[in-house]
């Protein structure tokens, strides 16, 4: 699930429990509506993936590829394709987007253990 402006996507397989693809719908937070984006959506070789967006783009990520999409009105359009995460663990995504004018790093120096 990632969020965008004032919508709300859910990831979810599709049609029925094909892993292999993705369908995804659409929350809008301000009517309260649910729609469905046309089209179905690779899902890397059904490998679970994690997903963040940053901008108008959509990056989702697992092992074996990074698919970036832009958001464009109510579809999604496939960017490109980057190497996955090959790293061993689970895999979480963040952005951590902090406010203008935030004050510099938290702390100057390491404290001595």
């Amino acid at each position: 699930m990632v969020a965008h402006r004032d919508s709300l996507y859910v990831v979810r397989n599709g049609p029925s429990d094909d892993f292999l693809h993705c369908a995804i719908d659409c929350l809008n937070l301000a009517t309260g509506q649910w729609t469905a984006l046309p089209g179905q959506f690779v899902n890397s070789k059904g490998a679970l993936f994690t997903a963040v967006v940053r901008g108008d783009t959509v990056y989702t990520v697992n092992r074996m590829f990074t698919l970036l999409y832009a958001i464009e009105g109510s579809t999604w359009r496939l960017l490109r394709e980057k190497a996955g995460f090959p790293r061993p663990g689970s895999l979480q995504t963040f952005l951590l987007r902090l406010p203008p004018g935030a004050p510099g790093p938290v702390a100057l120096t390491t404290p001595e253990l």
